[in-house]
């Protein structure tokens, strides 16, 4: 090939290279593309509330606020809501005795952080006959699920509901007297039995088919007590 063949390619190549230049490049004068700009919208507030922990101070500390002694075992929760912590202790009881015990409401009572006390309501109780509890019996291994509600800081909206307040239990240390009835002496361990062979003042046993002194024995062997529990809470 002569100088002038290779002039030739030469200039055909770069003749191909400077069309495919006009073809991909934008035109002279021609407008520029503009970004293209999505809008985002900012993302929604959401406001967390933070649920501090009930702990037990008394009669033993518990961080779970929880207690058990040999007649039960009560584990007491927090109630939280959108305004915050409410003015209700919401409670597990567990009969550990063998025998059966009541929860007298009616001798139950707080003291709310203010040193004010009050009586207490059962919700469940109010929540199925619309009045506070009396007295609920716990078979033995059986279980109650129930809450508290200190009757100064419950009140009826008007239409058939019921409304507790907050900001109460969480403004420094409260106090929660639960009356629970067990069996005492407990039967298995203290008490004589009616047929058990019992001796006089002077040295003459006694059978067990003198009315009177069998409901005597009988009488001390089903007698009952009292215990007042003293939980202390606080919430941090």
């Amino acid at each position: 090939m002569n100088d002038l063949g290779k002039v030739a390619v030469i200039a055909a190549i770069m003749g191909a290279i400077l069309l495919v230049g006009l073809i991909v490049a934008p035109l002279d004068g021609g407008p520029a593309a503009e970004p293209v700009v999505v809008e985002q919208e900012a993302p929604e507030e959401i406001t967390v509330l933070q649920e501090d922990t009930l702990e037990l101070l008394d009669p033993i500390y518990s961080e779970k606020a929880v207690f058990q002694d040999g007649t039960i075992r009560i584990a007491f929760d927090a109630s939280y809501t959108d305004a915050g912590l409410q003015s209700r202790l919401p409670f597990w009881l567990h009969n550990v005795s063998g025998e059966v015990i009541n929860v007298l409401w009616d001798r139950c009572s707080i003291q709310l952080p203010e040193g004010n006390t009050v009586k207490i309501l059962s919700e469940q109780a109010l929540g199925g006959f619309g009045g506070p509890g009396g007295t609920i019996a716990i078979a033995p291994s059986g279980d109650l699920f129930d809450a508290i509600i200190p009757v100064s800081e419950f009140e009826w909206d008007g239409e058939g509901e019921w409304d507790v307040s907050t900001g109460i239990l969480d403004a420094g240390t409260f106090t929660l007297v639960l009356a629970i009835e067990r069996a005492h002496p407990p039967a298995h361990a203290a008490c004589p039995g009616v047929r058990q062979r019992v001796v006089g003042p002077d040295g003459c046993e006694i059978t067990p088919d003198l009315p009177a002194i069998a409901k005597a024995i009988e009488h001390i062997c089903e007698s009952r007590s009292i215990v007042y529990y003293t939980f202390r809470f606080i919430v941090r």
